[in-house]
């Protein structure tokens, strides 16, 4: 139950630290990444990005992909460097450094399931996350080898 918490938590600041810290104007970084891109790099198919919605936890970040059936499986938040420092700082955050992915990159959170990863190019840092599973929360929507395929993806276009 802390654990659940603890990550709510961690949402809830990142999306907080992005409001106050935001790196862009509406659809800067729409570019970036395509819900084919998605499919290719996953394997899914009927992949659809849908709009933000600010009180969504799941579909609060930048770019937001959801399945077919509107099920929520990937968002993507562009946040100032600074927020990148912090969320690296911080112990509960930090799990561990990602080699390859832009010029710094890290999973989170700290215990399992991680389900971001957290990279930084230049004066932006971006947070590619998926969602744990409603079904059994031990489990995450994509594995973390096609979100570390994501952020390469990401960190590379940006």
């Amino acid at each position: 139950m802390k654990k659940m918490i603890w990550m709510l938590l961690m949402v809830m600041a990142v999306g907080i630290a992005g409001a106050a810290g935001s790196v862009h104007a509406e659809g800067k970084f729409d570019h970036i990444i395509t819900a084919a891109d998605v499919e290719k790099l996953t394997g899914l198919s009927g992949v659809k990005q849908v709009p933000r919605e600010p009180l969504n936890k799941f579909r609060n970040g930048d770019l937001n992909f959801v399945t077919k059936d509107d099920q929520p499986i990937l968002m993507i938040q562009f946040r100032p460097a600074y927020v990148f420092d912090a969320m690296k700082a911080d112990t509960g955050y930090f799990k561990a450094a990602v080699a390859g992915i832009g010029e710094s990159a890290f999973s989170s959170p700290a215990f399992d399931p991680q389900f971001s990863i957290n990279l930084l190019k230049g004066s932006t840092a971006a947070v590619v996350t998926t969602h744990v599973d409603p079904k059994d929360k031990t489990k995450i929507v994509l594995k973390m080898d096609q979100l570390v395929a994501i952020a390469k993806l990401v960190a590379s276009r940006m």
